[in-house]
């Protein structure tokens, strides 16, 4: 996480920032997700469920600023380091509004207002504005804004150093607020999850990218009453679509199961193509496509992935991170002169867009535990889409899409060598409860919906 700590007098005025357009109209869906509980839940009161200011700021920053006020009519009305020569009119409660910005790298993920909840309140625990029982110190207030500007998904902490029984020393809080982002990242199981994700960490693509992919996808997916959404409303969808999808990522994870399973060259590409996704070589100059005779003459490659919603993204095995670059991936493969001469071939199935050259390599042999997935996957789709046909037509035009599938699955993933018969779907005349199906897989393998 990144820490960025200012300081102000201010909490009326700080607040109608954070709840604001920002300076360059970057702030979207600004909302409360959590606040100190020492108050008897005041502060959480003063924001409605959907975590937006029920009360105008001059308003909630005098509540902010109860226990300013009781330190101020003690005799104590600065802060401990504004007692001095930082402070030489002796000004009441001088830069007593202390706000932390924390921060995701850019691409590296998305977390949960639950998620930021918790790591909220560990980061002022780790900071020594709750004490090790959970108790506030100090009253403060967490609000989330989405994506900023460069994309990073964030939060921001404003915390009145006039705390519960006293002022809170805020001296070395810059080096305090990094050691314990540094900690949090190696002990919290979200950031671990976020850090430890090679696939994700290293797939690169810039906030443009990420922005023009969740702004189509948000309005495709809403229909025709998105333009008619207004700008806070859109931003919400925008958002929810970076939580569970990124182009490239899918196609990384794709690529990188692939690599992984693969032995050779001409493996590699033959299970990238029956993941969906095009993959086309990028040669050496001056050599023409359908010329070349060797691997070496290939030095990189594109793949391409088209959505069933219509989206079409193409990216270069560079981008998806350098583990994935030919020359890295072709240190781990196997190559004798048979193997390279297969791989000649398969790159020109691939851009030809033509069936494989190979029909019985050893990924129709070795069944990889993605493979497994998207078979059940597939299995399951087809017998929901049978279990949902409210009548004979459609059943018998779901029975036909299903045994088209399985007969495709079977071809692509080298199932015809299991004795016949291969697939048998037995149904029953539907009763008052729905229809009743029975789908046999393989080896006698069955389950009932």
């Amino acid at each position: 996480m990144i820490p960025n700590i200012t300081r102000g007098s201010s909490p009326a005025r700080l607040l109608a920032y954070l709840f604001g357009k920002g300076r360059h109209n970057e702030h979207a869906d600004q909302h409360l997700i959590a606040s100190s509980r020492s108050d008897g839940g005041l502060l959480e009161r003063l924001f409605d469920e959907q975590g937006k200011p029920r009360k105008p700021f001059n308003e909630i920053g005098r509540e902010f600023d109860r226990t300013y006020r009781v330190l101020e009519r003690r005799g104590e009305p600065c802060p401990p380091d504004m007692r001095g020569a930082e402070n030489p009119g002796h000004e009441h409660g001088r830069q007593r509004v202390w706000h932390c910005s924390l921060a995701i790298k850019e691409g590296q993920g998305i977390l949960t207002d639950a998620q930021w909840e918790n790591l909220a309140r560990d980061y002022l625990k780790r900071m020594g504005l709750i004490d090790e029982r959970g108790n506030d110190l100090v009253p403060w207030l967490a609000v989330r804004h989405g994506l900023s500007r460069n994309g990073n998904d964030h939060i921001h902490i404003m915390v009145n150093l006039a705390g519960y029984g006293d002022w809170v020393n805020p001296y070395h809080d810059r080096i305090a607020a990094q050691k314990s982002c540094r900690m949090m990242e190696r002990e919290r199981p979200e950031l671990r999850e976020l850090k430890d994700d090679l696939t994700r960490g290293k797939t690169s693509y810039t906030y443009a990218q990420w922005h023009r992919w969740a702004q189509w996808k948000a309005a495709h997916d809403y229909g025709s009453g998105y333009a008619r959404l207004d700008r806070s409303e859109q931003a919400k969808l925008i958002n929810q679509v970076a939580y569970d999808t990124m182009p490239r990522q899918h196609i990384s994870r794709l690529v990188e199961a692939c690599a992984a399973d693969s032995r050779s060259e001409d493996e590699f590409i033959r299970r990238v193509r029956r993941c969906g996704l095009n993959i086309d070589p990028r040669l050496k100059k001056g050599v023409k496509k359908g010329g070349f005779d060797s691997p070496d003459q290939v030095v990189g490659y594109t793949v391409t992935w088209r959505g069933a919603d219509g989206w079409r993204e193409k990216v270069s095995g560079y981008a998806l991170g350098r583990e994935y670059t030919l020359k890295q991936l072709r240190a781990s493969w196997h190559a004798d002169p048979r193997d390279r001469t297969l791989a000649v071939r398969e790159w020109r199935a691939a851009m030809e867009n033509r069936m494989p050259a190979f029909r019985d390599g050893r990924e129709k042999r070795e069944l990889s535990t993605m493979d497994m997935n998207r078979l059940i996957d597939e299995s399951f789709k087809v017998a929901v889409g049978l279990r949902g046909s409210t009548d004979h037509g459609e059943y018998e035009s779901a029975l036909r899409d299903g045994l088209h599938t399985f007969d495709r699955l079977r071809f692509d993933y080298g199932l015809d060598r299991t004795p016949a018969p291969q697939w048998a779907v037995q149904t029953e005349t539907p009763d008052d409860d729905g229809l009743e199906t029975s789908v046999v897989m393989p080896g006698d393998m069955g389950f009932t919906l």
